[in-house]
């Protein structure tokens, strides 16, 4: 039997991509998103390349959806043994720009709670050997301006992230998780898309092809003592900053590096 492999936000972007390269590696893939012909598409294209997969749609911050597909894999295939949790959005704009406390929700209901609830619905059909994956990104390890609520929930995922690595431990299951710099997917499209013109640098960002970005993560995901996953060089100096130089110092190379309203 093949092993399985579930995907949040699987339909493109960096979740397609990992199921390129699991379902080359002979894992099934299941691919959760909430875009019916997105998942169709991307189900015939990984059909092209004789990789199995099948899809369901799925709005990761919706509890009941969750645990209605949780049953279904478990009556249909028993067990996950590899969960990939990407999902995301993200909204570049101040914090005073949000139109009401419902759409500040959405987005983190999204970004956090949709690792929450797919970890507390998944989680029971993991077993021993199998493994967690959660996205975070570079802007977990650093809060900007503009990207506030995005910052917080994925600074959330990272902390997520490692308590369940130690609730798992017992159970011979490792958790990763991924901060990655910009890739090329239509999540950063729309990101640069709709930065307002104080957000944009004036100097080229550095963009990674998302196969590779992909395949760096899953390459670190082979090990059982790696957890914290960075591609991306910003990503990497960035950490690097943060962990050895004094605080003053460091908060003003950020001030620095980060752009901010004029």
């Amino acid at each position: 039997m093949k092993k399985i492999a579930l995907i949040t936000g699987g339909s493109s972007g960096l979740g397609y991509a990992f199921a390129e390269i699991l379902g080359k590696e002979n894992y099934k893939i299941l691919i959760l998103a909430r875009n019916q012909e997105k998942i169709e598409k991307s189900i015939l294209k990984l059909n092209d390349q004789n990789i199995e997969a099948e899809g369901f749609v799925c709005d990761i911050s919706d509890s009941s959806q969750l645990e209605q597909i949780s049953e279904t894999i478990k009556l249909k295939y028993s067990k996950i043994d590899f969960l990939i949790l990407n999902a995301g959005v993200v909204t570049p704009k101040l914090l005073s720009e949000y139109t009401d406390i419902q759409e500040i929700k959405k987005d983190m209901d999204i970004d956090l709670m949709g690792h929450i609830y797919s970890t507390y619905y998944f989680s029971p059909l993991l077993v021993s050997g199998s493994k967690v994956l959660m996205i975070s990104s570079g802007f977990g390890l650093v809060g900007s301006a503009g990207y506030s609520i995005y910052c917080a929930a994925k600074a959330g995922v990272v902390n997520f992230a490692e308590s369940i690595r130690r609730e798992l431990l017992h159970k011979n299951i490792p958790v990763y998780v991924a901060c990655p710099g910009d890739m090329d997917t239509p999540q950063f499209e729309y990101e640069i898309t709709h930065q307002a013109d104080w957000m944009k640098q004036s100097s080229p960002r550095k963009v990674m092809p998302v196969k590779k970005a992909a395949g760096k993560i899953l390459n670190q995901c082979k090990g059982k003592h790696k957890f914290l996953i960075l591609t991306g060089s910003d990503v990497k100096l960035l950490n690097l900053v943060t962990k050895i130089l004094p605080k003053k110092l460091r908060d003003w190379l950020v001030d620095f590096m980060l752009p901010r309203p004029k």
